[in-house]
C-alpha cells in the first residue's frame, strides 16, 4: 500500500531479526511488507531451516524483502514446545555471534548508496538492540504481542516494588496500565519464576536502550494502553503499525489451488466455523477428543486447521460426518475474510486475534499458554468481541463435548440473539477501526509515516 508521504523519507534500509517462532516470523514479515510498500528495502536475517519454510510459503515475499541466513544453531521449529526454556536459552546464547559475522560479512550495516541504517529486533532478542548500538547503528523493538502485555511487563519492577511475588500477594491485584478491569494477575503465571522474570526484565531494558517500539496492534484497540506509555517520562518512543497482518496480499492469487477453497465456495455466507489452535503448544489428546466431538455435536459446519499427528487423532473421531473438512495449513487471513465463515474458534495467538478483528469474525477463545490468556481476556472481557471456552472448565481441567457444543452454536448464531451481546455487530465495528487504521491518515499509517522519519 503505496503512500503519498513516501516521497517525503530518503530511501533506507531496515535490518529485521524476528525472534525463531511461526507467530513472530509471521508479524515480521507483515511489517517488512510494509515498509516494502512505502519504498524500505529490508533483509530479514533468519536461520537456513527458517529461510525454507519462509521460501515455501504464499504469498511470496515483496522484491524489495530479501531473506539472509545465519547457520541452524538453535533447535528445529518443529520440536521447540517440547523444551521451551532451552530453546529461549539457545536463541539468547547462540545466535548472536553468528549474526555480527553475517552483518560484517555483508556489510549491511555500513550501506553508502543508504540514508539511513537501522535494526529492527523482536520483543525477545535481547541482544540484538545493544549489539546495533555498540556499532553506532540505530536500532528498534517490535512487540508482537499486545501492548496490554508489553505494559504489564513494562511497569512490572514498578508496580510489583515490595511485593513477595507470591500467587496471593495482592500487589497482583493492581491494573495494567491503561485497564480498567485487567490487573497484574493476568501475567502472573509468566512471572512466576525468577529466571522468566529476569528475561522480561532484560527485554525491556532493551527495549529502553532503543529508538522506539513498534506494535503489531493499532491504537483504537489498545488506546488506554498506547496512552499511558505515552504519558511516561521514562518510555521510549511507541508507534502503533497494526494490524501486522499481511492484508496487502488479500487480493492476490494463491500459487497453488487447495480444495478447502471449493468447499467454502459452496457453504452459505456465515455458516463455517474455522478452527485453529496455532502451531506450537498442542491440547492434551483427551481435550482434543472432547472438542472434536463437541464439533460434530454442534451440527456446525467447520474448517479445521490441524498439524499432521493431532490430524491423525481427530480424523477417527469425524468418519461420517460431513461437517467437518480438516487441512494441514491455510491461508487464514485469506479464510476469515471468506463470506463463508461465521466465526473462529482460536488459541488467542496475537496475529490470529488480528486477523479475526481485521475480518470481523467473532471468536470462541481456547488459550493455552504464553501471552494467550491475556489476549483472550482482550477479546471476550475488553473489546467484548468473542466467548471464552474456558469458563466451561470443569474441576479436573477438562471442557466437555457438551458446552463446546452449546458455545459453538451460541457464536455462530445468524444474528445477535439476546445471549450474544452484541458480541456480532462488535466485531464488524472492530473490523471497520482496523481497517480505518491502515488508511493513509489513520492511526496506522500515520505512525508508520512517523517512524520512517524518526529513522
Amino acid at each position: 500500500m503505496a503512500d503519498a508521504a513516501l516521497a517525503d523519507h530518503p530511501p533506507c534500509h531496515v535490518v529485521a531479526l524476528p525472534y525463531p517462532g511461526r507467530g513472530h516470523v509471521n508479524a515480521m514479515l507483515s511489517l517488512c511488507r510494509l515498509l516494502a510498500a512505502r519504498g524500505v528495502a529490508t533483509t530479514v536475517i533468519l536461520t537456513e531451516e527458517w529461510v525454507g519454510l519462509v521460501g515455501a510459503a504464499e504469498p511470496p515475499l515483496p522484491a524489495r524483502v530479501r531473506l539472509t541466513a545465519i547457520p541452524n544453531v538453535i533447535p528445529s521449529e518443529h520440536g521447540r514446545a517440547a523444551d521451551y526454556p532451552g530453546f529461549s536459552d539457545a536463541v539468547n546464547t547462540r545466535m548472536e555471534a553468528p549474526v555480527e559475522r553475517l552483518l560484517e560479512l555483508e556489510g549491511m550495516l555500513q550501506s553508502p548508496e543508504m540514508a539511513a541504517v537501522v535494526v529492527v529486533a523482536d520483543l525477545l532478542l535481547q541482544w540484538v538492540v545493544p549489539m546495533a548500538l555498540r556499532r553506532g547503528v540505530k536500532a528498534c523493538t517490535f512487540c508482537p504481542f499486545s501492548a496490554t502485555n508489553f505494559a504489564a511487563m513494562y511497569h512490572f519492577e514498578r508496580l510489583m516494588a515490595g511485593s513477595s511475588l507470591a500467587v496471593e500477594d495482592p500487589m497482583w491485584d493492581q491494573p495494567i496500565p491503561g485497564h480498567a478491569c485487567l490487573t497484574m494477575r493476568e501475567v502472573q503465571p509468566i512471572l512466576s519464576g525468577e529466571a522468566s522474570r529476569g528475561r522480561f526484565k532484560a527485554r525491556i531494558r532493551s527495549a529502553r536502550a532503543g529508538q522506539c517500539v513498534l506494535f503489531s496492534s493499532f491504537y483504537e484497540l489498545e488506546a488506554g494502553v498506547m496512552d499511558s506509555l505515552v504519558s511516561d517520562p521514562s518510555s521510549p518512543r511507541v508507534y502503533s503499525i497494526g494490524p501486522c497482518i499481511p492484508y496487502t496480499t488479500l487480493e492476490e492469487e494463491p500459487r497453488d489451488e487447495h480444495s478447502y477453497w471449493a468447499w467454502l465456495d459452496t457453504q452459505p455466507a456465515g455458516s463455517v466455523l474455522y478452527v485453529s489452535l496455532g502451531s506450537f503448544l498442542s491440547l492434551p489428546p483427551s481435550q482434543l477428543a472432547e472438542l472434536a466431538m463437541g464439533l460434530v455435536a454442534s451440527d456446525v459446519k467447520f474448517l479445521w486447521a490441524l498439524h499432521d499427528q493431532a490430524r491423525s487423532q481427530v480424523q477417527p473421531l469425524l468418519d461420517g460426518n460431513g461437517d467437518g473438512v480438516l487441512v494441514p495449513w491455510c491461508d487464514q487471513l485469506k479464510v476469515l475474510c471468506h463470506p463463508s465463515v461465521g466465526g473462529f474458534l482460536t488459541h488467542c495467538g496475537m496475529n490470529s486475534v488480528l486477523e479475526a478483528v481485521f475480518a470481523g469474525v467473532p471468536m470462541l477463545t481456547l488459550p493455552i499458554g504464553m501471552d494467550q490468556p491475556t489476549n483472550s481476556r482482550l477479546v471476550v472481557d475488553v473489546w467484548k468481541i468473542g466467548y471464552s471456552l474456558k469458563e466451561k472448565m470443569q474441576s479436573d481441567g477438562t471442557i466437555t463435548r457438551e458446552p463446546i457444543a452449546r458455545a459453538v452454536e451460541t457464536l455462530m448464531s445468524s444474528s445477535d440473539l439476546p445471549e450474544s451481546n452484541g458480541v456480532r455487530s462488535r466485531a464488524l465495528l472492530w473490523r471497520d477501526a482496523s481497517r480505518r487504521a491502515i488508511q493513509e491518515g489513520g492511526s496506522s499509517s500515520t505512525d508508520l509515516n512517523s517512524f520512517l522519519s524518526c529513522i
